[in-house]
């Protein structure tokens, strides 16, 4: 079959040679090659990208940090640095997709991604896909998706900056980025390293944490060739090493407990690129290993993955466009827990997206995609989505966006092959999303604003979670019908104060309903707010600019969190405010900031009995040079 694959990929590439025969004039793009995850095949959705303030604010934490102060998202936090999951538009960790170059990298084992695992300081570009559409990623993303990407660019200089940065508890990170061009290479070198105590007081208790220590180091490295004007070879490697002390639990002591991650992940993709059509073929190892080790009991996993993509696309004309997709993933993972040691799985897809105009000023796109794996049932899953321009004159703009899908979850290899405990038989989860978003834009003189407003409906069927049999042994079950809606807004207005003063202000406020309509095991938690899932949860930023010096400061604000199928009010979270400051001054060489974070010191938590830290301070300094 693996071998069909291949015949497959130079089938693609032989008719699109035929048809770049006949297109003598080649188009030219100087982005380097990714994946197949192209963001305007979706005209319906609201594609977040976060502001380049809160990158430089919240380049030394985790990814998690930055998706959460530009987004709805809530995280769960085993304490500071530890393991930290996603909770998207209501829905849980394993049902947002996180993809790198467009390959997706959740755990298969678990079917998720531990966001503690990626530093920004890996990353040159982030994007949020709330909904429907962002099942282009594979299987799982009913929530949304998350993008990250490291693109390279044939026209650009060659730059190198090196950064250091201490803090409060112990905290060290430093950082090498270069990248550039001579017109032919292009190359994006990001090396870090980063290492904390974790010894933060325990609020609560006065008491000083103990066993999280954690350290960290790695490298993403992307090169591009061009080949002619045509055609672009790309190759990425992303190494990350991640050692953590397991934090225990507030009161609690442990003599041995942690954690060491190894992630690799590779990639070669070619594009070849013609007047009407395009060809994009990849192919990728992906390897994620894990030792956890409890006192003297240690447990172990590793998975191997080898994917592999076709994309060709074509131009019908200016305004219609059509593109097919076919992805293969060979999957071969070892686990103590699984029946015989290990599981092997090969997984196909097919795809069909058509995009284009209708009229002028209103776009359209259609997704159909199919994906195959032995022993499951998946169903087909199909996406509309429309956008359209309302309104618009010289100052204002008002825009309409609505789309439609039905996407599916595969079961994880644990949910299917843990030992005497997996159930092959299990069905895929199930999503049907819809959602509109009305957007404007508005410029009076030296005011700029904008606003937005979704509201979205998404019903989740055949839910899984793992439930005790009637011998009290936990197996995985198709138990849950689930409801998530909700309502997302999200504001901007910048304007100068005075000449070399400017300020802006970004605000961001969600509504998250996620209740359980049916449940198999537990009739008491229908109509109740799923665990987890705040019903409401706010941002906001503001930032002067003054010459070379910007002040800025982050907020976020969440509610009342419950952590019991009952929604009991006696072990909810409480809600809680959030509040960073930095100051910053920078010119074209050197970059310097002091940041203080959770400047109120206030006491929360993200998971229930697990502490985080009060007021903490961070310094960092970095030096680019330009070479020539």
């Amino acid at each position: 079959m693996r071998l069909g694959v291949v015949f497959l990929l130079l089938w693609f590439t032989n008719e699109l040679w035929a048809q770049n025969h006949q297109d003598s004039i080649p188009v030219l793009e100087e982005v380097s090659v990714q994946g197949n995850f192209e963001k305007q095949f979706l005209p319906g959705n609201n594609i977040i990208l976060p502001k380049a303030k809160t990158l430089d604010f919240y380049n030394g934490d985790n990814i998690s940090e930055i998706l959460k102060q530009n987004s709805s998202i809530y995280f769960k936090e085993y304490g500071n640095g530890m393991l930290t999951t996603i909770s998207f538009r209501g829905t849980n960790a394993s049902q947002t997709a996180v993809l790198w170059d467009n390959f997706n990298i959740n755990s298969f084992t678990l079917g998720q991604t531990d966001f503690s695992l990626l530093p920004s300081q890996a990353i040159s570009e982030i994007s949020i896909i709330p909904g429907s559409g962002s099942s282009m990623g594979g299987s799982g993303a009913f929530g949304g998706a998350v993008l990250l990407e490291n693109p390279l660019h044939f026209k650009s200089g060659n730059k190198l900056s090196l950064g250091q940065q201490i803090g409060s508890f112990g905290l060290l990170n430093s950082n090498l980025n270069a990248n550039g061009s001579n017109g032919k290479w292009a190359y994006d070198t990001r090396l870090y390293w980063g290492k904390a105590e974790n010894n933060f007081e325990i609020l609560q208790t006065g008491e000083k944490q103990d066993n999280a220590r954690f350290e960290k180091w790695g490298i993403n490295q992307s090169i591009g060739y061009k080949i002619n004007e045509s055609e672009k070879i790309k190759l990425a490697i992303w190494f990350n090493d991640n050692f953590r002390e397991i934090q225990p639990p507030i009161g609690s002591t442990r003599d041995v407990n942690e954690q060491k991650d190894q992630n690799i992940r590779t990639h070669l993709n070619y594009k070849k690129t013609g007047v009407k059509s395009s060809l994009n073929v990849g192919t990728g190892y992906f390897m994620d290993e894990m030792e956890y080790q409890l006192n003297r009991a240690v447990s172990y996993y590793k998975v191997d993955r080898w994917e592999s993509f076709a994309d060709y696309k074509y131009n019908f004309s200016t305004r219609h466009q059509m593109k097919f997709s076919a992805r293969y993933n060979y999957i071969d993972a070892k686990n103590q827990n699984y029946e015989g040691g290990g599981a092997t799985e090969e997984r196909y897809s097919l795809g069909a997206l058509f995009k284009g105009k209708i009229w002028k000023k209103t776009d359209y796109a259609v997704h159909l995609r199919q994906q195959f794996v032995p022993q499951v049932n998946i169903p087909i899953s199909p996406y509309v989505g429309i956008s359209t321009q309302l309104y618009n004159t010289k100052n204002h703009q008002l825009n309409l966006k609505l789309n439609t899908s039905y996407n599916f979850r595969l079961p994880t290899l644990n949910d299917r092959f843990w030992n005497e405990a997996g159930r092959p038989e299990l069905n895929s989860e199930t999503s049907w999303n819809k959602e509109v978003t009305v957007s404007s834009l508005h410029h009076w003189n030296d005011l700029k604003s904008n606003f937005s407003i979704t509201a979205y409906h998404n019903q989740v069927d055949n839910w899984i979670q793992w439930v005790p049999d009637e011998n009290n042994q936990w197996r995985p079950r198709n138990i849950k019908e689930v409801l998530a809606g909700g309502i997302e807004t999200s504001a901007n207005v910048r304007f100068p104060i005075a000449s070399e003063l400017k300020f802006e202000v970004n605000g961001q406020y969600s509504y998250t309903k996620s209740t359980v309509l049916e449940s198999e095991s537990n009739q008491n938690e229908i109509g109740k707010q799923l665990i987890y899932t705040p019903l409401h949860k706010a941002n906001a930023s503001s930032s002067f600019h003054w010459r070379e010096f910007s002040l800025d400061v982050f907020q976020q604000w969440t509610g009342k969190v419950y952590t019991t199928n009952s929604n009991s009010d006696i072990y909810a979270l409480e809600s809680f405010l959030l509040s960073d400051i930095g100051l910053k001054w920078s010119n074209k060489i050197w970059t310097t900031s002091a940041q203080v974070k959770n400047i109120l010191n206030k006491e929360y938590q993200l998971y229930s009995g697990y502490a985080m830290p009060g007021r903490n301070f961070q310094i960092s300094i970095n030096k680019t040079f330009k070479i020539n």
